[in-house]
């Protein structure tokens, strides 16, 4: 399996951690880092603190219009890659969230492994992006 660390070790603000889900969100939507997390504080999640499921569920599917890939789950990383060469995805592992962008696992080097068991997937959706890609607008016009 292709990995590529490049996207998801973007520079963040030093004071957030535990952003998996914002990270992954960044890299499968191409958008800055601040504007995932932007949108995901607009859902109510707090810095330093991880996201609950719910949280990111309701923003990928509800807010965003993802399109959630039910027979992803309980399958292994590798299996799934071989299927998904192409489009962008965000999948959920147990407690982590990466990115997988035309076949190219996006994460920490050592955080997934092959045997990796996908708990929630969800495919990134041309309404997806455009949404993105507006408040990515947004926060420039903001100039943030």
């Amino acid at each position: 399996m292709r990995r590529d660390i490049t996207a998801y070790s973007a520079v963040r603000p030093a004071w957030d951690k535990n952003d998996c889900s914002v990270r992954a969100l960044a890299c499968a939507t191409n958008v800055r880092y601040i504007v995932a997390s932007t949108i995901f504080a607009a859902q109510g999640r707090s810095v330093k603190k991880g996201t609950p499921t719910e949280l990111s569920t309701k923003l990928h599917e509800e807010v965003l219009g993802m399109r959630r890939v039910d027979f992803a789950e309980g399958m292994r990383l590798e299996d799934f890659v071989r299927v998904a060469i192409t489009g962008c995805f965000i999948i959920h592992k147990h407690r982590h969230a990466f990115a997988l962008v035309n076949g190219v696992i996006h994460d920490w080097e050592t955080t997934t492994k092959d045997s990796t068991k996908i708990v929630r997937a969800w495919k990134v959706t041309d309404k997806a992006l455009a949404k993105m890609s507006a408040m990515a607008k947004m926060v420039e016009e903001l100039g943030l």
